[in-house]
């Protein structure tokens, strides 16, 4: 062997170990269940992971599609980035929740709480919300478009620019929710008292659907015909 094969080893030595130390620090898919564990970038597709306690832990890029995880408790977790494609999350807790740029293509939240979650940029394209609790929540910039919000509960929340085109409010309590910039097309609102909202204006009413049951906020008026009346 040369003497630069002799001084190169030391140096792949060394790559190596650090490349093994730095593998064990990542975070294990077969962790055990509990709270604080570390699944992020894990997929966990198509599992029964209801009833658990995940206060705390980090969910980021962690793939739950079609998974069970109604009931769980999601307390301070991070899920940055998480994917719920279709899976169940039915009267699961995410207070404290970092949801930024999560996804979840008509996953179920129904009867969910969501107290100071944050759900910026988040895509949740036809999921849905029936039921569901929100106070203190951000959804602004997010994709929301025939999200399923019946008879949920919104008090503090921001749809700030966030597409809501075609999503259902029927029932819902809507107190302190800002619209400001969000799209409204055929938004349904029929029999909703939006008099405590913030920022919603005559062009999102006239884009959204309504009717005698809707209740305006001041200032604002009754368009002479709503587009869902003919549908």
């Amino acid at each position: 062997m040369n003497k630069k094969c002799l001084h190169a080893l030391p140096i792949a030595l060394i790559f190596v170990v650090t490349l093994t130390l730095t593998s064990t620090v990542q975070a294990d898919c077969y962790d055990k269940r509990e709270p604080g564990m570390d699944w992020s970038g894990c997929k966990k597709t198509n599992k029964m992971l209801n009833r658990q306690n995940f206060t705390g832990s980090d969910f980021d890029d962690t793939n739950f599609g079609n998974s069970n995880l109604e009931r769980s408790n999601f307390t301070n977790a991070s899920m940055v980035k998480t994917e719920f494609t279709r899976a169940s999350l039915n009267h699961a807790d995410f207070t404290g929740a970092d949801m930024t740029k999560s996804a979840g293509y008509r996953a179920s939240f129904d009867n969910a709480i969501f107290a100071k979650t944050i759900m910026t940029k988040s895509e949740y394209f036809r999921a849905s919300f029936q039921g569901a609790k929100f106070s203190h929540t951000d959804m602004s910039r997010a994709e929301m478009g025939r999200a399923d919000f019946t008879d949920a509960e919104l008090s503090n929340v921001s749809f700030e620019f966030t597409n809501l085109a075609r999503a259902i409010f029927k029932g819902s309590k809507l107190v302190n929710v800002n619209f400001r910039g969000a799209y409204t097309f055929l938004t349904r609102f029929e029999d909703v008292d939006l008099r405590e909202v913030a920022r919603i204006t005559q062009l999102q009413l006239e884009l959204a659907c309504g009717n005698e049951g809707t209740q305006l906020p001041e200032g604002l008026e009754r368009p002479d015909r709503w587009p869902c009346e003919d549908l």
